[in-house]
């Protein structure tokens, strides 16, 4: 047995600094010649060191070879081995949200949870040179000014109610927290953000073709700001990136067909935050029969007719012994991947923040209504401050429908941390465990907190023996 290290992440400045020294250039440096070994595997009986060491000097020929076996043969996964980090700042809360779709890649956002915000903010190119922009940076002033005051009083606020915490700098800092995170409601979607991101080639490739289509002039920026870094490094594995038939006029056709069946659909009303639309039939008994398929050589639909006819004791004995021992780290069986769960969630986009980055999930995402209403922090109820903050937001609302007027495209940019939108959210049951692990947990924040509560409290009415142990991390 062997195991080697074949290589790892470098801060690109390291990068740099190492090829000035040596003879490398920036072909030796590409990562394409990993994907052009690794792709070798298969048909060459040469170690994978050897064939590493060969793609590396001879870049070309591993570029050839690239181009044959990802985009001739189709073996695209061979891109996957190619990795990328790239550092984006000064970007929309708004794009933000567009860039962090993708399921595979990584992402390490700047967090108006724990940082005072400074008042930089993103005003859309589809505005520049236009009187909207400065009505913009007039919207975003009176948001900023509204988020500072409310800060320095939720700051007072959250002191005076835990002056246990006073006596710790750590104490103080989070109290601190306390009162960023519930000011930030009022800050605008155009609010810049940084993050960081790691990306294999195959999937960036994806991603730049998504963003080549987005009717958001600022993301289709983005989108060539980071072709145009990673193609002269790597041409043989990010290459096809722009937006195909597919990626844009059926988005427009569906879009009209759908509005020319909206208007005899009796929309929903009411305020229910949480909803679970649709879930696997009997989900403790399917658990059940996928453990009896799982640890034995019985037949699924024989496990089925035997989960049928199966006391509950007896399912439920078999389900607690798959969750025996389980501590706060570890994950359940992949049994609980074979059951279902979806809910209607109505969330602010500060609750969307974070439910996004559950990307293992299936998220259906609606626009930003203002119709929804939005979520006012508690602890800006008990300072007396709601009308202030409803004022923010009427302002914000009005800018919101004049821009849906001009400039229907960019109108979301005037819109809050507050406001709402619906999603779709699925979820199989080991992921939901791991869902409201984190976010039921004491410590999670207190917006997505109330969903991922009420999330659990709605399965375990239905499949009470399967989600046993499911709590926020915090009480197990």
């Amino acid at each position: 047995m062997k195991a080697t290290l074949a290589g790892y992440n470098l801060d690109s400045e390291i990068i740099n600094e190492l090829a000035a020294r040596s003879a490398w250039n920036e072909d030796n440096l590409t990562p394409e010649t990993l994907s052009a070994a690794y792709a070798r595997i298969s048909r060459d009986p040469a170690d994978i060191g050897e064939l590493r060491k060969i793609s590396r000097s001879a870049v070309e020929k591993a570029r050839r070879s690239n181009e044959t076996i990802i985009f001739g043969l189709g073996h695209a996964s061979v891109a996957e081995h190619a990795v990328f980090n790239f550092d984006l700042c000064g970007i929309s809360r708004l794009a933000a949200e567009e860039i962090q779709r993708f399921r595979l890649a990584s992402f390490t956002e700047k967090s108006q949870r724990y940082i005072t915000l400074n008042g930089d903010f993103v005003v859309p190119p589809e505005l520049e040179d236009s009187p909207l922009a400065e009505k913009l940076g007039k919207l975003i002033s009176a948001q900023n000014e509204a988020y500072f005051s409310l800060f320095e009083s939720l700051k007072g606020y959250f002191f005076e109610k835990y002056p246990d915490q006073l006596s710790t700098k750590r104490g103080q800092e989070t109290l601190e927290g306390y009162a960023k995170e519930d000011a930030r409601y009022l800050v605008s979607l155009a609010t810049s953000t940084q993050f960081g991101m790691t990306v294999n080639a195959r999937t960036l490739e994806n991603m730049l073709r998504y963003f080549a289509a987005s009717p958001l002039a600022e993301v289709r920026e983005i989108g060539k700001s980071l072709f145009e870094l990673v193609h002269p490094l790597s041409p043989s594995i990010v290459k096809y990136v722009e937006p195909t038939p597919y990626d844009t006029t059926r988005k427009i056709s569906l879009k009209e067909i759908v509005n020319s069946h909206v208007p005899q659909i009796k929309n929903e009303t009411g305020s229910t935050s949480v909803k679970l639309v649709s879930y696997s039939q009997d989900p403790d008994k399917l658990l059940f029969a996928t453990l009896i398929y799982a640890n034995s050589g019985v037949g699924f639909e024989s496990a089925l007719a035997y989960a049928e006819r199966t006391d509950e004791s007896s399912k439920k004995a078999l389900i607690d012994a798959s969750l025996a021992s389980k501590q706060a780290f570890d994950k359940v069986d992949r049994a609980f991947e074979n059951i279902d769960f979806t809910f209607e969630l109505t969330l602010s986009a500060t609750n969307f923040a974070q439910l996004k980055r559950h990307r293992i999930s299936t998220q259906i995402i609606q626009d930003y209504d203002p119709a929804l209403g939005v979520t006012i922090p508690e602890s800006i109820r008990n300072i007396h401050e709601e009308k202030r903050f409803m004022e923010v937001i009427e302002k914000s609302e009005k800018f919101y429908l004049e821009l849906e007027k001009e400039a229907p495209v960019v109108k979301n940019y005037a819109l809050t941390n507050a406001h709402r939108r619906r999603v779709l959210f699925k979820l199989n049951l080991r992921e939901l465990y791991h869902f409201i692990s984190l976010r039921s947990d004491a410590h999670a924040q207190w917006d997505i907190r109330k969903t991922a509560d009420e999330m659990q409290r709605l399965v375990k009415e239905i499949a009470p023996y399967s989600t046993a142990l499911m709590f926020g991390k915090s009480e197990l």
